[in-house]
């Protein structure tokens, strides 16, 4: 966008009458278009441009803020100012005293010069707040000080997307240190009684803050889907993504068009286990040499990304595992292609990717981790099939509507699932139907939000 576009899309934002909310996504690289896998960049990141788009098409303008002022680390074009998507929606470029990216867990002692950095840009343009809107724990303290700062308090909704409790339960104690649990556990239980609206995006979020925070809360903003960009379609053989497949595979399109795929979408991060999908992968690979893994591997998370290569090569399914780096727009495609998503994640504050496969009419195996999973692609009574391999230990896997359960890190558990749907296309095709069934039209943008800012009596219009 050329510099008299963008002053010109800034003119006629300050100039709107519409009520102006405050987004703000404090930590990670957010843009326009989100780049999965970069450092505390993922889910969170699509989550809130969903939402931004949405609310815009209520009526509202929306500055969505993020933290800048270092280079982006892959173009190295300094992250400041505003970026305009359109006269209803930007994002700000926050900036403090340190030029280089800071992960989220470090974040609150620069939270105060963020704070000054945003109200400063604010009052510059003389730019009223309707009502703030904060994701994750970083943001709602920006958003808490913030608020103090301005001349009128207004509404303040909080989405966690996690929350410190949680996170401690599902990581090992020798990780808390470094990633300073205790630390935000502490910083949570200040702010949450001085926010106005809490929303849970599963009711996993709803009971830690009810048991673990002493908030009850009501509001619920799940992330959604866009059912215009995720359903299920034909995949024909002449289409693009194919190609796409045999420059990342080097097979033949033949071979990769008589081939069935299971894919995993997510942020290269060790709390997503990719090192189990192989591993169950290859397991499966053994049983159907046919079968084909894409999996998301981000080549910025170098360490991580040559551990699970080099576990590749130890199992020797190499040939047969595609990674994919950031692929936004072939998404929904890569979903359609697919006989089953599978995601043995340990950390998710709902199952965004999950979500989006089951709108595709794509069956789950997900660990038991997974709020989307548990909550809604199992229904009401799964059935309980016994692990194999696993001794006198008791577990089971839970074989549901739309997806199947498997206890988290049972790497034969994953591989005994895909298995099973892999083996019985009648069963797979059930469970990618009922998977449809239970995601759309109940999870989509504009019924939950519009249910979401009834709840809050927050209107677009005076």
């Amino acid at each position: 966008m050329s510099t008299k576009e963008s002053a010109q899309l800034h003119e006629e934002f300050v100039q709107s009458p519409r009520k102006h909310i405050l987004m703000i996504t404090n930590h990670g690289v957010h843009e326009w278009d989100v780049i999965l896998g970069l450092p505390d960049t993922g889910g969170q990141d699509v989550y809130v441009n969903q939402l931004t788009d949405v609310l815009a098409g209520f009526g509202f303008k929306i500055t969505i803020a993020n933290r800048g002022g270092y280079p982006h680390p892959q173009t190295g074009e300094m992250r400041r100012g505003f970026r305009y998507k359109s006269s209803d929606r930007r994002i700000v470029y926050t900036e403090d005293s340190t030029k280089e990216f800071v992960r989220k867990e470090d974040m609150k002692s620069h939270i105060p010069e963020l704070v000054d950095s945003l109200y400063d840009t604010l009052s510059k343009e003389d730019q009223s707040v309707d009502v703030i809107i904060s994701n994750y724990w970083d943001a709602a303290l920006l958003g808490v000080k913030l608020n103090e700062r301005l001349e009128t308090k207004v509404p303040h909704l909080w989405i966690p997307h996690s929350l410190g409790a949680i996170k401690k339960r599902n990581m090992p104690p020798e990780s808390w240190e470094k990633l300073r649990v205790d630390e935000r556990i502490e910083t949570e239980k200040e702010f949450i009684p001085t926010l106005d609206h809490v929303a849970a995006t599963s009711s996993l979020i709803r009971t830690s803050m009810r048991e673990d925070y002493g908030r009850e809360i009501e509001l619920f903003l799940p992330p959604c889907i866009d059912p215009e960009r995720y359903y299920p379609r034909t995949v024909t053989e002449d289409e693009a993504i194919w190609d796409f497949l045999v420059e990342k595979s080097g097979e033949s399109k033949k071979s990769l068009q008589n081939s069935r795929f299971i894919i995993e979408i997510s942020r290269t991060d060790k709390t997503k286990r990719k090192d189990v999908l192989l591993r169950s992968f290859a397991k499966v690979h053994t049983e159907l040499p046919k079968t084909r893994l894409i999996v998301a591997m981000e080549k910025n998370e170098s360490e991580l990304y040559d551990e699970l290569t080099d576990l590749m090569k130890e199992l020797g399914i190499e040939d047969f595992v595609i990674p994919i780096g950031h692929e936004a727009d072939r998404l929904p495609l890569l979903y359609a292609l697919t006989s089953v998503y599978c995601s043995p994640s340990v950390m998710e504050g709902f199952g965004m990717s999950v979500q989006e496969a089951a709108a595709t009419a794509v069956p789950v195996v997900g660990s038991d981790k997974i709020p989307f999973v548990s909550e809604y692609l199992l229904g009401d009574e799964p059935k309980r099939a016994p692990l194999k391999n696993n001794g006198e230990n008791g577990a089971y896997l839970k074989i549901g509507e739309g997806a199947i359960e498997v206890p988290a890190d049972q790497t034969d558990g994953f591989a005994q699932a895909l298995l099973y749907l892999l083996h019985d296309e009648r069963a797979r095709s059930q469970m990618g139907r009922k998977a449809l069934e239970i995601t759309v039209p109940y999870f989509t943008w504009e019924m939950m939000t519009r249910r979401l800012l009834d709840k809050m009596g927050v209107s677009p219009h005076e």
